[in-house]
């Protein structure tokens, strides 16, 4: 059985623009902007959908607990996402070429800090001012949308 020969891209880099070859970027596509936001709202989506169930079948505390740590996992996910991306702010859409690559750095390290403090702030803000709350329930949820994170991530990178 013949075997194919992998798709090769084009892209359009400096190498090509001054008569390099056309082919650099070999099997790869080029890279676009990441999923975050949709990642994000599917996130949301879940979180709401397990949310109602349970205020539906267990009732208000258990419910809402479960709300607030599956936000307390998408909203920080989601600013590291735009932040990272630098998708957020005036500054969006300059990471472009090769060197760029400090400046990326520089920008995924901001972006893990803050998502860092937003974590922190909000499960201090949550234990300081829910009075009815299952932490149990809120460690939990925040752990199963940690994992549905790292799912949607792993299929809609095997899907493209």
């Amino acid at each position: 059985m013949p075997v194919e020969q992998a798709r090769r891209f084009r892209h359009n880099s400096h190498a090509q623009n001054l008569g390099g070859k056309e082919d650099l970027a070999g099997p790869f596509p080029p890279m676009g902007n990441p999923p975050v936001v949709k990642i994000s709202l599917i996130q949301l989506a879940v979180v709401l959908l397990a949310a109602l169930a349970l205020e539906l079948t267990l009732g208000r505390t258990i419910a809402l607990s479960a709300l607030l740590g599956g936000t307390l996992c998408v909203l920080p996910n989601m600013y590291f996402g735009l932040r990272a991306f630098e998708l957020l702010g005036a500054g969006h859409r300059k990471l472009r070429g090769a060197r760029a690559s400090q400046r990326t750095v520089g920008s995924f390290y901001r972006a893990e800090t803050g998502k860092f403090v937003m974590t922190l702030v909000g499960f201090a803000a949550v234990f300081a001012t829910v009075r009815t709350l299952n932490p149990a329930v809120l460690f939990i949820s925040y752990g199963l949308c940690v994992i549905l994170h790292w799912i949607l991530v792993a299929r809609l990178h095997t899907t493209k």
